[in-house]
């Protein structure tokens, strides 16, 4: 996965977890871009997302979700966007 770099604006949008994961939401929010991970009532089919503003480091990007670093890297052959918590993602 690619690490050095990445275009945010190249990642906005939907995303679908491979791993049947939470879908993931991002966007850009005037100079920030904003990662939310959708989370779905199974009993109530409601949805409730769970915003989170992508930071970066000399280590790339990343989000704190739940309490925990998060890393996002970006397979641009692929399409693939990687949370290390998470998996694997394919847009939508």
């Amino acid at each position: 996965m690619e690490t050095k770099y990445i275009n945010l604006d190249r990642l906005t949008g939907t995303w679908e977890s491979v791993n049947l994961n939470p879908t993931v939401l991002i966007y850009r929010n005037g100079e920030s871009y904003l990662l939310s991970i959708i989370y779905i009532n199974e009993t109530s089919k409601q949805a409730s997302p769970a915003t989170y503003e992508i930071l970066e480091d000399e280590e790339g990007f990343f989000i704190n979700y739940n309490l925990k670093r998060t890393a996002i890297s970006y397979d641009a052959k692929l399409d693939i966007l990687n949370l290390s918590l998470l998996g694997d993602y394919l847009r939508n």
